[in-house]
């Protein structure tokens, strides 16, 4: 059977094909979709590659389902069920006469499928008639796809779709299709898989935010499409003229053309020529789903066709009213007042400014009116507005108030000033209308005559400056002037103060003299010479340890000396001290002194050492008397005859003795022990020498 194809080229946006636009690099597959309806389950499907739809077509499709909801609980276990016996392929050419006849998206597979040509060009040549071939494929492919989304029965016969009867609504249904061609013809075509609720049978939803653009003739219409570009494949726009009788404009399903995958859209386009204009029509889309069912129409819209806008208001005089009011005088030929919905006036500050609406809802018979400009200095259009919502603009016309009035002066000024000499100052900006902008003026010193410092006015209320910070002047000032558009200028700001940041840090103080008592050091010194120190502060390490500098006195005040007792005994300390000025800037650290504290420890704590060779057992054992209870621990170091010494042990003081096993013959081992005080300081150091 052959049939003449006339559908336009939109057809090949079938909701499958888009989908393999979105993966069109990926291995081939075949995706499913699903829908619920009252006892039964509706199940689409296509591969994304035409010679695997080709192939299919001879070797059929398997489709399995699993049950794996319940009651709404997850089974532990799919349950399989087979639903279908065999592949599901095309039927045979005999089995779509009836449905050919009556449905032309039926035909159109039929012949899609079963048709022996396909014509798609007229190009000759050994060349071409390959190319044609392939292309010839893809177009029946994308036909049948198309033609399968408009028509649920006609892809059930393409065996692109199945019904299934035999669900419970209390279960969930997973459906898996696969192709049955064979491996060797066709590998790596990925399974299609869909889950679906048999109690999902919510009605399709009505399309949404449809809007009409009624013009000369025409009507643009619009509507939201990404929302339900999953459910619907296509739409149908109808139209009527009494609001109860529509008429479907084509019979042909209108598809999104601008939707792609590097651009995608978010709404319908459909233009409509209109028979004659001032003459309501009125609207509304419904949807088609890849199931082949209609939803339900869309809100209905209403608007007439407008002649376009052909004529120009024309500003013919202007007449000053006070300080802020003008009479706008214009022209505008009378047989186009049909044409009109309005005239507005609007008003900018300058002729290439932006123009914003100072008056609207002028009758199309009135040619003239009184506007408020809060400017003194206006420059003037009328709009003829058309009922298509076009318009029109006179030329300009420059309307000037007189005015002497100048701004108020600028308050609430403040600044600050960098380490680099870079100022910013800022002020409340002023609230008149028709402000130019804003002088400043600095001065080195204060009450002077100010130099104005902006070539012109600036248009904001903050301003940055670059003095000198190295210079005789620790302070600098501004002051600033306000402007409006007639060039009046306010009084001076108040003046604005701003101190020159410190660069210089303070000399250094430096010691002048210490004393080492019993119970800690004594430490004076002399002062930073710089005048604008804030405070010193003194800085102590203990040189035994890896510790960090540790602040241990600071003075604000004439104090030039500190006595440091929280110290250890028999302890080397290094100090230094520092000069801070009133912008925190830091003096160099002074020359450091090193002290070492005095010992307040008893002598000879550690009694009765000695030891014990034991050249059997190959050790030596160390042996001491129990020591004080002011000791904290023992410290020993050990080293062989002329070796450099070395910590071995660190031993509670409980202890009394303790056994070295890693020693050799023929040598003389060197055992020092020190014993540390709970404060830190330590006991004198004994020595003990044994020949092994």
């Amino acid at each position: 059977m052959r049939y003449l194809l006339f559908l336009f080229f939109f057809v090949t946006h079938s909701t499958f094909l888009l989908a393999q636009q979105q993966d069109s690099i990926s291995a081939p597959s075949i995706q499913a979709i699903a829908r619920a309806q009252q006892g039964k389950i509706l199940v689409r499907w296509a591969p994304t590659d035409a010679s695997i739809w080709q192939r299919a077509n001879t070797y059929g499709y398997t489709l399995e389902r699993f049950t794996v909801y319940r009651d709404g609980k997850r089974l532990d276990a799919p349950e399989q069920k087979s639903i279908v016996t065999g592949a599901l392929k095309p039927a045979p050419i005999e089995s779509w006469e009836e449905i050919s006849m009556s449905n032309d998206n039926a035909a159109i597979l039929a012949q899609a499928i079963h048709g022996e040509d396909f014509e798609v060009g007229t190009d000759e040549g050994e060349l071409m008639a390959i190319v044609n071939k392939v292309q010839q494929l893809e177009q029946r492919y994308s036909f049948a796809l198309f033609a399968a989304d408009m028509n649920f029965e006609a892809a059930k016969l393409a065996g692109l779709g199945f019904e299934d009867t035999d669900i419970k609504s209390n279960e969930g249904y997973l459906y898996r299709v696969k192709s049955a061609i064979p491996a060797e013809l066709a590998t790596n075509v990925k399974e299609g898989l869909i889950y679906i609720e048999a109690s999902n049978t919510e009605p399709l939803p009505a399309p949404i935010d449809l809007v009409g653009v009624f013009k000369d003739k025409e009507v643009l219409l619009t509507w939201e499409y990404e929302l339900f570009k999953s459910i619907y494949a296509t739409y149908y726009v109808e139209r009527s003229e009494d609001g109860t009788n529509y008429k479907r404009l084509d019979n042909l399903p209108l598809v999104n053309l601008n939707n792609t995958e590097d651009s995608p859209t978010k709404r319908m386009y459909y233009v409509d020529t209109l028979a004659q204009n001032n003459k309501k029509y009125y609207y509304r889309v419904l949807g088609v789903s890849p199931f082949g069912e209609q939803g339900k129409p869309s809100k209905s819209i209403v608007g007439q066709g407008q002649k376009a806008l052909t004529a120009t208001p024309f500003i013919t005089n202007h007449k000053l009213i006070g300080d802020t009011n003008a009479d706008i005088f214009w022209e505008f030929p009378k047989e186009k007042e049909p044409e009109v919905a309005e005239f507005q006036i609007r008003a900018a500050t300058k002729d290439n400014g932006k123009y914003e609406i100072i008056k609207r809802g002028i009758t199309p018979q009135v040619r003239s009116a009184n506007i408020t400009t809060q400017y003194a200095t206006n420059y003037i259009k009328v709009i003829a507005v058309g009922k298509d919502s076009t318009e029109t603009a006179s030329f300009s016309a420059l309307v000037q108030f007189v005015d002497s009035i100048p701004p108020a002066k600028p308050v609430g000024l403040i600044g600050v000033m960098d380490s680099l000499g870079i100022t910013t100052i800022t002020w409340e900006p002023n609230t008149e209308k028709d402000m130019l902008g804003y002088r400043v003026f600095r001065g080195n010193i204060k009450n002077e005559e100010y130099a104005q410092i902006t070539i012109d006015p600036v248009t904001t209320n903050k301003f940055t400056d670059t003095v000198q910070v190295k210079s005789l002047n620790d302070k600098v000032y501004y002051t600033v002037v306000a402007v409006d558009n007639r060039y009046n200028n306010s009084d001076y700001s108040e003046v604005l103060e701003i101190k020159k940041p410190d660069v210089v840090p303070p000399s250094s103080p430096i010691f002048k003299e210490y004393k080492v008592y019993k119970d800690g050091v004594s430490l004076s010194w002399i002062k930073s010479v710089s005048t604008d120190v804030d405070r010193h502060q003194l800085y102590r390490k203990n040189k035994s340890t890896v510790s960090e500098w540790e602040l241990v006195f600071e003075t604000n005040d004439t104090i030039t000396n500190f006595e440091d007792t929280k110290v250890a005994a028999a302890t080397k300390y290094t100090y230094k001290i520092q000069a801070i000025d009133d912008s925190g800037l830091i003096s160099a650290d002074s020359p450091t002194l090193t002290i070492e504290t005095a010992s307040n420890t008893v002598d000879k704590v550690l009694k009765g050492l000695n030891a014990t060779v034991d050249r059997e057992q190959n050790n030596i054992t160390l042996n001491w008397r129990k020591l004080p209870s002011e000791i904290k621990e023992l410290v020993i170091f050990k080293s062989k005859k002329e070796g450099k010494p070395s910590t071995w042990k660190q031993l509670p003081a409980t202890l009394t003795k303790i056994r070295d096993n890693n020693i050799s013959p023929n040598n003389i081992y060197i055992y020092q022990v020190r014993p540390v005080f709970a404060n830190g300081s330590f006991g004198t150091l004994e020595t003990l020498e044994v020949n092994y």
